[in-house]
């Protein structure tokens, strides 16, 4: 395989994209995101890659797209602790399956007759729009036809001699239009892997990859700055976030989790510590245990003395929990933070090692729809789940003790106290690549029947035990 860093920002996290068949570094050489460096692989002739060369990142994400799926699949296990998220776009693990990937006679019948005329006719097929190929044309691959043949001949011979990855992944995305790889396979491939798909409608195989990479992965550079920026006004200002560890709080005793927290003989580890409205909640109940608090942007709580009893990180949780060593961590509290996350999957995966057998995993997040009013304007928001997306992912780990979803309504005299509102808790839908400014937002946020502007928190509340 070869690779080349294609845009650098000398950032500790990457995003790894795996190329096509065919394709080279050309085709995602536009590709950015801030607060990442990106890198593209290709050229599946052989699946030999010396991984140091992304030693120094401390988060990875993958993008791969068509027979990078496979490809990737079978090469990222080495590195994949530092792995947060896994897209697979327009690919399945079974690349050559008459019920999975692309059907048999399909993927010979191109190796056969593949020449410079066919090869052209293959990229047009890739593409949806007219303007989806000349969009491709001009990141074109340069690639010569002899060694096309032979990475696709390749691939074909190690789908026979490998066993399937065990790998698990974060999101497979499907252009309703692929002709290149049977939509409705993808569908059954991801379906029997029980991955989270996304359809979208009227893309073919060539996607926008970049709006992809866009609404997908974190920009943390973003949320760290925000965050700062709203520290000293968070407290008066986040009253929904208030109200969930008043909730947490609540359970807490209701479940007789305190008693656990006061039995806790290790660490019980906060991820989000924020201003510390959690933390001083939890810490009156912490008997022996050590208590330590992650943040990512936040300062060190008021009021709780560091030393043995109380230990602060300023780190990203994402990645720092990869570190843990296993079942070292009594219980795990968070709260309104891994939202922010690119995989909560992996991270309630990470959650479940590190726990001891009997830990509790306290946490809230907001769901899909959250500040939908925002969202609906800008087209832009986080990739947030469902409250049963939650709960199934949760399943695999977890017993649920509870899980509470709700809603909670802020209402405003004007669009501009709205969205003052957001900017005062560091809780922004404006990302960098959205094209409506707060201007615009301002003048299209709707006015309610009852003549004042409203924003619709959805939180979500889980007690997690680890058995």
């Amino acid at each position: 395989m070869n690779y080349r860093i294609t845009h650098s920002e000398g950032s500790s996290r990457l995003i790894i994209i795996f190329a096509g068949w065919g394709m080279d570094d050309n085709v995602f050489d536009h590709i950015r995101r801030p607060g990442y460096d990106i890198m593209v692989i290709w050229d599946y002739r052989n699946f030999f890659i010396d991984w140091n060369c992304v030693s120094r990142y401390s988060e990875i994400c993958i993008l791969a797209w068509s027979m990078g799926v496979y490809a990737a699949s079978q090469t990222i296990q080495a590195i994949d602790s530092k792995i947060t998220k896994k897209i697979a776009v327009g690919g399945t693990l079974l690349p050559v399956d008459d019920r999975f990937g692309i059907p048999e006679a399909i993927y010979h019948g191109t190796l056969q007759g593949l020449n410079a005329i066919t090869l052209r006719k293959f990229f047009r097929r890739m593409c949806a729009t007219h303007a989806d190929f000349d969009h491709f044309m001009n990141h074109a691959p340069g690639r010569e036809l002899d060694e096309l043949k032979e990475e696709l001949a390749a691939i074909g011979d190690r789908i026979i001699l490998n066993t399937p990855s065990n790998i698990r992944w974060d999101l497979a995305i499907i252009g309703n239009d692929d002709r290149i790889f049977p939509p409705e396979n993808q569908q059954a491939a991801w379906r029997k892997c029980n991955v989270i798909v996304k359809r979208m409608p009227e893309c073919g195989h060539y996607i926008d990859f970049q709006q992809i990479i866009n609404h997908e992965f974190i920009d943390k550079t973003m949320v760290e700055q925000r965050f700062k920026a709203g520290t000293a006004t968070y407290n008066d200002n986040a009253a929904v976030q208030i109200d969930v560890i008043e909730r947490i709080d609540e359970k807490i005793r209701q479940y007789g989790i305190d008693r656990a927290l006061m039995q806790a003989r290790n660490n019980v580890l906060e991820v989000g510590s924020g201003s510390g409205l959690l933390s001083r909640k939890i810490t009156r109940y912490i008997n022996e245990a050590c208590y330590t608090m992650w943040d990512l942007a936040a300062p060190v709580p008021e009021n709780l003395p560091l030393g043995r009893r109380y230990i602060f990180v300023n780190c990203d949780a994402e990645s720092e929990i990869n570190s843990v060593p296993d079942e070292s961590v009594d219980h795990i509290v968070s709260a309104s933070t891994i939202q922010w996350f690119n995989s909560p999957e992996n991270f309630l995966k990470n959650c479940h090692r590190i726990l001891r057998k009997g830990g509790y995993a306290i946490v809230s997040t907001f769901t899909h729809g959250n500040l939908h009013q925002i969202s609906d304007i800008t087209r832009h928001g986080l990739p947030l789940i469902t409250a049963e997306g939650w709960a199934n992912m949760a399943a695999r780990y977890f017993n649920i003790v509870d899980s509470t979803a709700y809603e909670r309504d802020l209402d405003f005299d004007n669009p501009l106290d709205a969205l003052r509102h957001l900017k005062l808790t560091g809780v922004n839908s404006l990302g960098r690549a959205s094209e409506i400014s707060p201007r615009q937002l301002i003048a299209r946020l709707p006015m309610m029947l009852d003549g004042r502007y409203h924003l619709t928190y959805k939180p979500l509340i889980l007690i997690l035990q680890k058995q």
